[in-house]
C-alpha cells in the first residue's frame, strides 16, 4: 500500500508534465465526449424543468385542487352534496360535435366545453377581446354567446359577431380563446375548442342517450391538506360512483408520462452518440499512444514499471475527458434557458429556470464510464509491448487481447454503464432492450469488419501500387477496419 502512493504521485506529476504540449490529437476525443455528455445533460435538464413545472403548477393546470370526472352521467344529489362539502365546485361538460354555419354551407368538428360561472377556480382564462368570462358567455334572446379557438374561425371563414349552429342552439361568436388554464389536464383534442355556457349546451339538445359526454367537477378545497386522502374517502363512501379522480399533484399524468418517455428516448439517443463516440475515444487513445511510443519506450528502459506507464496515460486521458465532460455540462446547463424560450406557450415551463445538478451528475457519470471503458483496452495493449518492440515497431498491434485485468476493468465499466442506463430509465425494459441491441450491433459490425478484412486478404493481386496498398491497409495488423465499420 505504501508503494502505491509514491507511484500514483509520480504518475500524476509526469502526466501533467506531458500535457504541457497541448491538446493536439485530442480534439475529436473532446468533441465525442462533449457532445454525448451535453446531449444527455440537456435532455434530462429540460425534461426535469417541464415535469417540475407540471408538478408546481398543478392547481392551474387542473383548474382545481381535485377533479372528479364522470362519463355519460351527472352526479346524484348525494354525490353533489359530498362534493360541495369539500369546497367550491366548478362544473364543466365536454363532448365532440359538429358546428355549422346557419346556411349549412360549411361545418367542422369541434371540442365543445360548457362551463359555469365559477370556472376557472385557479389560473386565468384568456380571451380576445378581454372581458370576464360570464360576460362573454351570456344569452341574448334565443341566441347564446360563445368563444372559439382561432382555428375554428379559419376553417369556417368566420369572424367575431358571426353566428353558427351547435345542435339546436344558435351561437354568436363573441371572441377567440387565447388561454385555457386546464387545457392540458383535459387531454388531447381532436378539433378546435368551442366554449359555451352550460345553459347553451342544454339548449343544443346534444346531451341525449348514447352521447359521449364527460362531466368534470373541479373543487377548490376548504382544507387543501386533505387532498391526499380524498380519493380513498370518496371511493369508500361511493363505491359504485365510477368516477375518475385526479389531484393537482398529478394534474396532467398523460403529459408527464409523454415528457418522461420522450426524454428517455432522447437520453438513449444521447447515450448512443456517446457510445459511438466511445469508438472515437478508443481510436484517439490508440493514436495518442502510437505517437507516444518512443516516450513509453524511454520510460520502460529507465526502469519504470508497466503499471506506472499505464497510470501516466490513464491519468492524462481521464483529465482530458474531464475537460470534455465540463464542456458538455456547460451545454446541458444552459439548454433549459434556451429551450424553454421556445416551449413557453406550448408546454408548462417553470417561472424561474434553474440548474439541475442531478441531471448534470448523471451525464458526467455516463461520460466518465464511457471514457474509461473504451480507453482501458488500448492502454492494456501499450502495457503488454516491451520496450525493444516499441523502438522497432511503428504502432501497437491490437490483434491480440490485452491481459485479463484490463479485460475485467473494461467489462466492469461496461456493466456499470449498462446498470446506470437501466436504473436511471423510466422504462427499464426499454432500456434493457436498447442495450441488448447495442451489444448485438457491436458484435454484428465486428463480424462484418472481419469479413471485409478476410475478403481484402484473399483478393487477387492488382497491378496498381496505390490500390494494392489500400487493400493491404484494410487487413494489415492493427488496421482501423473494425473501428471504421
Amino acid at each position: 500500500m505504501r508503494s502505491a502512493f509514491p507511484r500514483l504521485s509520480i504518475s500524476f506529476r509526469l502526466a501533467l508534465r506531458e500535457m504541457r504540449g497541448g491538446l493536439a490529437g485530442f480534439y475529436i476525443f473532446l468533441a465525442c465526449i462533449a457532445l454525448g455528455t451535453g446531449a444527455i445533460a440537456a435532455v434530462n435538464s429540460v425534461s426535469r424543468a417541464i415535469t417540475g413545472a407540471i408538478a408546481s403548477q398543478g392547481q392551474e393546470i387542473l383548474a382545481g385542487d381535485i377533479r372528479f370526472e364522470l362519463n355519460n352521467r351527472e352526479t346524484t344529489d348525494q354525490e353533489r352534496a359530498f362534493l360541495a362539502s369539500l369546497g367550491k365546485v366548478s362544473v364543466s361538460t365536454s363532448l365532440r360535435s359538429m358546428a355549422r354555419k346557419p346556411d349549412g354551407s360549411e361545418q367542422a368538428l369541434v371540442e365543445v366545453k360548457a362551463v359555469d360561472d365559477a370556472y376557472p377556480l385557479y389560473g386565468s382564462f384568456g380571451a380576445e377581446p378581454s372581458a370576464p368570462l360570464p360576460d362573454l358567455l351570456g344569452k341574448r334572446g334565443d341566441t347564446f354567446d360563445a368563444l372559439a379557438a382561432p382555428l375554428l374561425l379559419e376553417r369556417l371563414g368566420l369572424k367575431e359577431g358571426d353566428q353558427l349552429l351547435l345542435g339546436n342552439a344558435r351561437l354568436t361568436l363573441r371572441g377567440t380563446i387565447t388561454a385555457e388554464p386546464d387545457a392540458l389536464s383535459d387531454g388531447f383534442g381532436f378539433a378546435p375548442r368551442l366554449i359555451v355556457s352550460r345553459e347553451a349546451l342544454a339548449a343544443s339538445g346534444l346531451i341525449t342517450t348514447g352521447s359521449l359526454v364527460e362531466h368534470a367537477y373541479k373543487i377548490r378545497l376548504n382544507d387543501p391538506a386533505t387532498r391526499s386522502t380524498l380519493t380513498t374517502r370518496a371511493n369508500r363512501e361511493f363505491p359504485s360512483a365510477g368516477w375518475s379522480i385526479r389531484t393537482s399533484d398529478r394534474a396532467a399524468p398523460s403529459l408527464t408520462e409523454n415528457v418522461d418517455r420522450f426524454s428517455q428516448f432522447l437520453t438513449l439517443v444521447g447515450l448512443t452518440a456517446l457510445i459511438v463516440g466511445g469508438v472515437g475515444v478508443a481510436n484517439a487513445v490508440r493514436a495518442f499512444l502510437d505517437a507516444k511510443r518512443t516516450t513509453i519506450a524511454t520510460f520502460k528502459c529507465l526502469g519504470a514499471p508497466a503499471s506506472v506507464v499505464t497510470m501516466i496515460y490513464l491519468i492524462q486521458i481521464m483529465l482530458l475527458a474531464v475537460v470534455g465532460i465540463l464542456i458538455g455540462l456547460v451545454i446541458g446547463a444552459i439548454s433549459p434557458f434556451v429551450a424553454l424560450q421556445f416551449l413557453e406557450g406550448v408546454l408548462p415551463v417553470p417561472k424561474e429556470v434553474t440548474f439541475y445538478p442531478s441531471a448534470l451528475a448523471l451525464a458526467a457519470l455516463f461520460g466518465i464510464l464511457i471514457t474509461f471503458a473504451f480507453a482501458v483496452l488500448p492502454l492494456g495493449h501499450a502495457r503488454e509491448v516491451p520496450a525493444t518492440a516499441l523502438f522497432r515497431e511503428q504502432s501497437f498491434d491490437n490483434t491480440r487481447l490485452p491481459s485479463w485485468p484490463y479485460l475485467l476493468a473494461a467489462g466492469v465499466a461496461l456493466a456499470a454503464l449498462a446498470a446506470l442506463a437501466i436504473v436511471s430509465a423510466e422504462e427499464r425494459f426499454i432500456a434493457s432492450v436498447f442495450l441488448a441491441a447495442v451489444a448485438g450491433a457491436f458484435v454484428l459490425l465486428r463480424l462484418v469488419a472481419a469479413l471485409i478484412a478476410a475478403l481484402a486478404r484473399k483478393s487477387p493481386r492488382v497491378n496498381s501500387p496505390a490500390l494494392r496498398l489500400a487493400i493491404g491497409n484494410i487487413h494489415r495488423p492493427g488496421a482501423l477496419t473494425p473501428s471504421v465499420v
